[in-house]
């Protein structure tokens, strides 16, 4: 069995543990997060999913999204003021691209990690954290000294 159709199990045994219901429309936004190399937005999503399934509304891929994203399912990372999500939900380091906002994963062994002490001499409890680093890609490096 593969890796991603695994995961997409395991979600959704977790989904119907948590009492949400297992629609095929949830199902394939989810395979859509998990099985895209790149990081989609909601509206890439719903125009893939959408040609499955045409009555489902971008609302609905949404609040999925959104319901994923509590569960620590997959994460949200926000680049130019658009919403990105990334099916791979371990907390692992981005790079991001000013200029053509693409966005780069990082391996998880390059994580940053905060120490739990550290958290809770704070009396702070984390949910998630994520890394992200703003700069150049190689691509916009090229075209910048071209310029």
């Amino acid at each position: 069995m593969t890796e991603i159709k695994e995961r997409s199990e395991r979600v959704a045994r977790r989904l119907r543990m948590e009492g949400y219901r297992l629609t095929p429309q949830r199902m394939a936004i989810l395979q859509a997060v998990l099985e895209s190399p790149s990081h989609l937005t909601a509206e890439e999503i719903y125009r893939q999913v959408s040609a499955d399934f045409p009555m489902l509304s971008l609302a609905t891929v949404y609040k999925t999204l959104h319901m994923l994203k509590g569960l620590g399912e997959v994460m949200e990372l926000t680049v130019d003021g658009r919403s990105h999500y990334d099916g791979d939900a371990p907390p692992h380091p981005h790079l991001i691209c000013v200029r053509c906002h693409t966005i780069i994963d990082l391996p998880l062994e390059m994580a940053v990690t905060v120490p739990e002490e550290a958290l809770a001499e704070r009396g702070f409890r984390a949910l998630w954290h994520q890394v992200e680093v703003h700069g150049l890609c190689r691509q916009c490096q090229e075209e910048t000294s071209r310029a």
